[in-house]
């Protein structure tokens, strides 16, 4: 078999291939994705017998996400287009998602298949949460004031990533600290909360009343043209345990609502238990459980 890199015609070949085309081509117009990171598997022809695409965060970074992915009539096809195309890409990690309904598994889908076979390890179970109006607005304690995170500069919101790592419940930065990579992991962090499409002003440090000197923690709302989310959310670790997500989460949810979104989506990852309760607290119901699987480049 022939790994073929930027070939759309033989990518969006087969079934959703118009579909995949449309979202490919708003993403690479968006320097998302790049026709080079977009792999097919073929024996000369023009029928694919597998298929993957990868995304990056925003222009200019490097991708993280096995995208668009059809694993082929056979495990065997689906592993190797992603083994063959993570090896190319040059980069550290990247990972793929698979969505599905709250009490499923992924472990007989042709997916699971092809990822396990391919290199790839499930690592988290996440939850999928949305908020729809209907459900109510969090009730804020107001216990908070707030400030844009623009105000501070980037180098103090560079030492806010840093901090609110610590001790983190989150698989990802747990897994990058543990492996001696908390500066990477801040960078990437800094790069995700100022390019996720938040307004300006809406990426707000909390302060306890009266104390402008000394944030408790921060939240990023934010907002694409199809989509909102909570995209980061954060209290440092001597003001856990008191609440302040709550604030912070009421916060983040209303600046969302004022701007009139139909739903904010969140996740977390079902380890996460307390900040999995404070999402119900404020009235976020889980949708979909996520299956992360990552790729790791050896070494």
């Amino acid at each position: 078999m022939r790994l073929v890199t930027g070939d759309l015609d033989l990518f969006c070949a087969g079934d959703g291939g118009d579909r995949w085309r449309e979202q490919l081509t708003k993403a690479i117009d968006g320097g998302r994705v790049r026709p080079e990171w977009c792999f097919a598997l073929s024996d000369g022809g023009r029928d694919r017998a597998a298929a993957v695409s990868y995304w990056a965060p925003h222009a200019g970074a490097d991708p993280v996400l096995a995208w668009h992915l059809d694993p082929g009539r056979e495990p065997g096809y689906g592993a190797e287009v992603l083994r063959r195309s993570a090896s190319t890409l040059g980069v550290r990690k990247v990972l793929h998602d698979i969505r599905l309904p709250s009490g499923s598994r992924p472990d007989d889908t042709p997916a699971h298949e092809a990822l396990t076979a391919g290199g790839f390890a499930l690592e988290v179970e996440r939850l999928e949460l949305t908020w729809r109006p209907a459900n109510g607005l969090p009730r804020d304690p107001g216990r908070l004031s707030y400030r844009p995170a623009r105000d501070l500069g980037d180098a103090a919101i560079m030492e806010a990533l840093r901090r609110v790592a610590v001790g983190s419940l989150d698989h990802d930065t747990r897994t990058e600290l543990e492996a001696g990579r908390a500066e990477q992991d801040a960078t990437e962090a800094f790069d995700h909360v100022t390019t996720c499409g938040g307004e300006p002003h809406w990426f707000e440090f909390g302060y306890l009343a009266g104390r402008s000197d000394e944030p408790v923690g921060f939240v990023v709302p934010a907002r694409q043209p199809t989509w909102a989310q909570i995209a980061y959310i954060g209290v440092f670790p001597e003001y856990r345990g008191k609440g302040y997500i709550d604030d912070l989460l009421a916060r983040g949810t209303s600046t969302l609502a004022a701007a009139g979104v139909d739903e904010v989506a969140a996740g977390t990852d079902t380890g996460n238990a307390p900040m999995a309760a404070a999402f119900a607290r404020a009235g976020y119901t889980v949708t979909e459980r996520i299956f992360r699987y990552y790729w790791r480049a050896p070494g």
